[in-house]
């Protein structure tokens, strides 16, 4: 297990620094509430812990895209024997419809799309029909204009017949330009009606909502009659064929994690059960509050027994070997100021008030949901176990319960 080692020189620098800085007595700055705890004696080879809550390996809340009367919503057999609409707890598999608004509004507007593709499609064969009778006249207009550019060359044509043959050929031109404009005009309006029609189609397939994936049912709001809005959830389901455990470790413990790893877990709603999981992810940032990083671990759920929000004791590898040693809970333990050295805090009285003082210490390996103190402090000591994080040295304190 790695540990972080400070040189007690520059421990003992920033601790005056920090001292100094304590407020004067007469500072207005409201005093911030703090609980207080004690150092205590680490057990020998007490192995890590961590608390986890168990998640869903997906949850997602399923809305329909547009708004309707609900007319069905999918049934299942209930303890009394009877049909009845999907109540949470129940499981689905992929592709179930779970709810229908009326179709027939949506049907209305698949029916008007498509007439207007059939009309467009109408007119992308009469435009083709009319480009082949311009190719037809501007053939012959130019097989008409061969002869007479002949004659006109031998001298054998006046100038107006020549010049007659020649407009009937640019006419026969333009005609076959125009069609083909035509076309590529006609062949837009199609594919405009093709998308209108695409979209529609996908309105109307909307009016179903459907399971994305085999789930239990968290939450129903929809209810028989009554008129779904666009976009509000009308369930929430969950895939928990895999469950995901969440835990937070403290910087100097995060070495001991990497994807992968395999980890024991005790979930405690199944009293001497375990099960095995493995790493998910590592977060690549700390929780700015917290200061401690997020770990995920895969957790397989057989015959769905594990539910979501269960809490679950992670055993990590490591722990605390050797002799007994000092040990402060977690959230005792905090960055200074600067960010070079840990500190814990507790309080002295200055100016007849009481102030946070702080304490550079040596954290070691962690034990449980304790982290061990290889140098700093005494046993018994009293220390601020809680709300450490929100103090600087000399903050005007007071003690909760």
């Amino acid at each position: 297990m790695r540990r972080i080692h400070f040189g007690a020189v520059l421990a003992g620098a920033l601790c005056a620094i920090a001292c100094s800085r304590i407020r004067p007595a007469d500072d207005p700055a409201p005093a911030k509430a703090v609980r207080m705890g004690t150092v205590s004696l680490a057990r020998e080879s007490e192995a890590a812990k961590y608390s986890a809550i168990l998640t869903p390996n997906a949850q997602v809340e399923l809305a329909f895209r547009g708004s309707g009367y609900i007319v069905e919503l999918y049934r299942t057999k209930g303890a009394d024997g009877r049909l009845r609409p999907l109540e949470p707890g129940a499981s689905v598999t992929a592709g179930t419809v779970l709810a229908r608004i009326r179709p027939s509004d949506y049907e209305a507007v698949v029916d008007k799309t498509r007439g207007a593709q059939e009309e467009a499609q109408a007119g992308v064969a009469a435009s083709e029909a009319q480009l082949v009778q311009a190719q037809a006249s501007l053939a012959q207009a130019e097989l008409d204009f061969t002869r007479v550019s002949a004659l006109w060359e031998q001298e054998s044509l006046t100038k107006p017949a020549y010049d007659a043959s020649k407009a009937k050929l640019d006419v026969a031109k333009a005609a076959v330009d125009a069609t083909k404009a035509g076309i590529v005009a006609a062949n837009k309006r199609r594919e405009t009606a093709q998308a209108q029609m695409h979209e529609a189609q996908i309105a109307l397939g909307d009016t179903e909502l459907r399971a994305p994936f085999d789930a239990v049912v968290l939450e129903r709001r929809a209810e028989l009659g009554t008129l779904a809005a666009a976009g509000i959830p009308a369930f929430t389901v969950a895939d928990l064929a895999t469950m995901k455990a969440r835990f937070n470790v403290p910087d100097f413990a995060l070495a001991g994690f990497r994807p992968s790893q395999a980890l024991d877990l005790a979930i405690d709603a199944f009293p001497g059960t375990g099960v095995r999981g493995r790493v998910l992810s590592l977060a690549a940032a700390a929780d700015p509050k917290a200061r401690s990083f997020e770990i995920e671990v895969a957790v397989p759920n057989p015959g769905l027994k594990l539910r979501s929000g269960m809490i679950a004791t992670v055993h990590a590898p490591g722990g605390a070997p050797g002799p007994a040693r000092l040990q402060v809970p977690a959230g005792a333990l905090v960055h200074d100021p600067t960010g070079q050295r840990y500190l814990v805090y507790t309080i002295e009285q200055t100016g007849g008030r009481a102030v946070a003082k702080a304490i550079p210490v040596e954290p070691g390996p962690l034990a449980g949901n304790e982290i061990v103190i290889l140098s700093g402090l005494t046993p018994g000591e009293s220390i601020v176990v809680m709300g450490a994080n929100l103090l600087q040295p000399g903050d005007p304190v007071k003690e909760v319960e």
